[in-house]
């Protein structure tokens, strides 16, 4: 009696299921979404895959409306089963749309408990449908398409690394910038890293740098990837270069900002002989300082010509020289005195050495 008694109280707890349990065959489960227009005339499209006797597919649907949470509506009246956005994995939106304030269209998924916020986010060129269209043919989900195109451009160094969570601390805060992925669609219907999208304060600035310049951003921004490989032709033979250990350190005063890096390098190209030979080293690495660095510079200035920070120093100054950061940071930003200063050292110079 007294084990039958046991085995009836312990049963209800063993059987109780969850209380907010979500089953992904009653809902249509969203992996990408984009959006384009401006608040009071917005068009969103969502994509989810829909399995059939013989294949999975993705399913396109889009949303119209005055607002994110209005045109996520409408395009409910599409679907045959509910949108669940929880394992959304990319977020793409016009440049059109993001030169205005992007939180206003982002708002949407910190408000609502079952949205991730590790969703990549990039910045479309031009129309946003062809690029839903195009994950109609993937096997994949569309968002994971899109999740591993950006993952990638960041493992290569080309785009800070950026998620909803990350870009929306940035967005919050006045001492830096966002720089996210800038996507085109190309002549042969595949998407193309453009390079990267420059915004000041919460809106995109409408200038871009290219994917050559994105990298010098992350070295910049002390951001790099798994791999970080700079190209030049030295003397008409092309000599190729991967980072194998940067530091960056700051050295602030009022008016000026100097960003001196070291950068050891280790030969990826370089089809010479006599490539131990210590002079020829010393030859490589003042070609690779003096062109690098000019390189860098160049890319703050742009930066500075954007108004944008996409480096954080507006961080460094507020937190250890607070006297001399302004609110209107972006301002004081485009006009100091800011340069790079660049020291190489080739460490390395292949698997036969």
């Amino acid at each position: 009696m007294r084990i039958g008694k046991i085995i009836l109280i312990i049963t209800p707890l063993i059987l109780a299921g969850c209380w907010d349990e979500r089953l992904y065959k009653n809902s249509s489960v969203v992996s990408l979404t984009g959006i384009e227009g401006e608040i009071g005339e917005l068009t969103a499209y969502y994509a989810y895959p829909e399995a059939t006797a013989t294949e999975m597919k993705t399913i396109v649907i889009s949303g119209e409306g005055v607002s994110p949470r209005d045109v996520r509506q409408d395009a409910e009246l599409k679907v045959e089963q509910t949108m669940d956005l929880s394992v959304l994995s990319t977020v793409l939106i016009s440049e059109d749309t993001a030169e205005h304030n992007i939180y206003e269209y982002l708002d949407i998924y910190f408000r609502d408990a079952n949205s991730p916020i590790t969703s990549k986010m990039a910045i479309i060129q031009g129309d946003l449908k062809p690029f839903f269209e195009l994950s109609e043919n993937k096997q994949s989900t569309a968002g994971e398409f899109y999740d591993r195109f950006i993952t990638s451009l960041e493992d290569n160094s080309f785009v800070i690394p950026y998620t909803l969570q990350t870009a929306s601390t940035v967005i919050s805060e006045d001492a830096q910038d966002l720089a996210l992925p800038y996507l085109k669609m190309g002549e042969d219907n595949r998407p193309k890293a453009e390079g990267v999208a420059l915004f000041s304060g919460k809106s995109f600035t409408g200038k871009t740098l290219n994917a050559d310049e994105g990298l010098l951003l992350s070295i910049l921004n002390d951001s790099l990837g798994f791999s970080t490989r700079i190209a030049h032709l030295y003397k008409d033979s092309p000599l190729t270069v991967r980072v194998n250990k940067l530091k960056r350190k700051l050295n602030i005063t009022e008016n000026k900002i100097v960003i001196n890096l070291k950068i050891d390098f280790m030969l990826s190209e370089f089809p010479q002989d006599n490539i131990d030979n210590a002079n020829l080293r010393k030859e490589l690495e003042k070609f690779l300082q003096a062109k690098i660095e000019q390189d860098l510079n160049e890319v703050i200035k742009k930066l500075q010509e954007a108004k944008s920070d996409a480096i954080g120093l507006g961080r460094s100054v507020r937190a250890f020289h607070p006297e001399w950061f302004k609110k209107d940071w972006n301002e004081r930003f485009s006009e100091l005195d800011i340069s790079a200063k660049l020291k190489v050292e080739i460490v390395k110079t292949g698997i036969l050495e």
